[in-house]
C-alpha cells in the first residue's frame, strides 16, 4: 500500500481504510474549503444495507467484517454530519447519513445545477 489509514494521501485528501468488501478496501476523505466529503467507495451497495447495516452479504469477501465497517463508518457520518458519496445510490449520490432504529437512513442532497 501507498499510503496509511490516516495519513493525507495528497493535501486535503485523507485516506480511511474501510475492508470488509476487499481486504484492502480504502475510502477517502477530501477536505476543502472548511467542508468534508467522504467517498464511500463499496461499503454499500443497495439502500437495504443502510436501513439494515448488520445484514451479511456475498459481495462482500469478509462479510462479518463489512458489517463492522459499514456500521463504524455511518456513524461517524452520521454523528459528524459529513456529506458523503455514494457511488451506488442514485445520480448524484451525494447525501448524508442519519441514525434510524437499529440502522441508518440516507438522505440524499437536493441537485444543484449551477450555470
Amino acid at each position: 500500500m501507498f499510503y496509511k489509514d490516516g495519513q493525507d494521501v495528497i493535501p486535503g485528501v485523507q485516506a480511511m481504510h474501510t475492508p470488509g468488501h476487499t481486504v484492502g478496501h480504502t475510502s477517502f476523505v477530501i477536505n476543502s474549503g472548511g467542508k468534508s466529503l467522504f467517498l464511500v467507495g463499496d461499503l454499500m451497495h443497495h439502500v437495504i444495507l443502510i436501513e439494515k447495516p448488520r445484514m451479511e452479504v456475498a459481495f462482500d469477501t469478509d462479510p462479518k467484517q463489512g458489517v463492522t465497517t459499514r456500521i463504524k463508518a455511518m456513524d461517524m457520518l452520521a454523528a459528524q454530519r459529513m456529506a458523503a458519496l455514494v457511488y451506488h445510490m442514485p445520480w448524484p449520490g451525494i447525501g448524508h447519513f442519519a441514525k434510524q432504529g437499529d440502522g441508518f437512513r440516507y438522505v440524499a442532497e437536493p441537485m444543484q445545477l449551477v450555470l
